[in-house]
C-alpha cells in the first residue's frame, strides 16, 4: 500500500471539501480529538466510503464541510 501524506484537519477540510473522508489518525490533541491524519479514502457518499475501508481496524470518518442539518452537541 502506498504511504499516504500526513495532513492537518484544516488541510483535509480544504482538500476534500464537501466529501466524506476516512483517515488513520496520526496525532491527537489533549482531549484525544484528531488533529492530523493520513487520508485512506474519500467519497461524496458515506455508505460507499465505508465499503472501501473494511480492511482497516482503527479508522476515523468525518465530513469535510458544513452539515446540511443542525447538530446537537
Amino acid at each position: 500500500m502506498e504511504q499516504q501524506q500526513e495532513l492537518s484537519l484544516l488541510e483535509i477540510y480544504k482538500k476534500y471539501s464537501g466529501r466524506w473522508v476516512a483517515l488513520i489518525v496520526t496525532q491527537r490533541d489533549k482531549n484525544l480529538q484528531p488533529i492530523k491524519g493520513q487520508v485512506v479514502a474519500d467519497d461524496v457518499d458515506r455508505y460507499r466510503l465505508r465499503q472501501n475501508i473494511a480492511q482497516y481496524d482503527d479508522i476515523c470518518i468525518l465530513y469535510a464541510g458544513e452539515s446540511s442539518y443542525p447538530l446537537l452537541l
